[in-house]
């Protein structure tokens, strides 16, 4: 297999969402991702949700930044964390 080019990132409107390689492949354990490759499924994944992300962020105020993806494959969430602290600040449907 092919060397990963992660860690993945799209911004949008000031935020900057990044999903690393690790989290790519936790994602790509969860039914619907699980046939597609990397990178095509992390950076489709960031660019589909890289909108309403942001526009949640915005209204929960949570100010434009650096936001770390983690992906919890069980309850099939996406948590939104503060690159510089790692704190979870938003969590979304996958």
């Amino acid at each position: 297999m092919a060397p990963s080019a992660g860690p993945y990132a799209v911004r949008f409107s000031g935020y900057g969402f990044r999903l690393d390689e690790e989290a790519a492949r936790v994602l790509r354990t969860v039914p619907d991702f699980d046939a597609r490759e990397e990178p095509a499924v992390a950076e489709d994944f960031l660019r589909a949700h890289a909108e309403s992300w942001s526009d949640a962020l915005a209204s929960a105020g949570a100010g434009p930044g650096e936001y770390d993806v983690r992906i919890d494959p069980h309850q099939r969430r996406a948590l939104l964390c503060r690159s510089r602290d790692g704190e979870v600040v938003f969590e979304a449907e996958i």
